[in-house]
C-alpha cells in the first residue's frame, strides 16, 4: 500500500509539473538530469553503495528537478534548449 501511494504521488507530481513546462521533453530531461546529477555527486563523495534506498532518493530528486525546472523556465521565460538531456 505505501508503494501505491508513492507511485500515485509521483504520477501526480509528474503530470502537474509537465503542465507547467512548455515542452514535455523538458520535463523528462529535467528528471534525467536530476537523477544523474544526484547519482554522480554521491559517487564522487564515495557514499555510493548501490542500495535501493539510494536509487529511490535519486528518483525523488528527479521529480524535484522536474518541478523546479518548470518553475525556473516559467520565471525566466527561457525558450532555448541545447537539446541534450545529460
Amino acid at each position: 500500500m505505501p508503494r501505491l501511494r508513492l507511485a500515485l504521488c509521483g504520477l501526480m507530481i509528474a503530470l502537474l509539473s509537465a503542465c507547467s513546462v512548455n515542452n514535455t521533453s523538458n520535463a523528462s530531461c529535467d528528471f534525467v538530469r536530476g537523477t544523474n546529477n544526484n547519482q554522480s555527486m554521491r559517487e564522487a563523495s564515495g557514499h555510493d553503495t548501490g542500495s535501493a534506498d539510494e536509487r529511490q532518493k535519486d528518483v525523488s530528486i528527479g521529480f524535484l528537478s522536474v518541478i523546479f525546472g518548470g518553475i525556473s523556465r516559467a520565471l525566466s521565460s527561457d525558450k532555448s534548449s541545447d537539446g541534450k538531456c545529460v
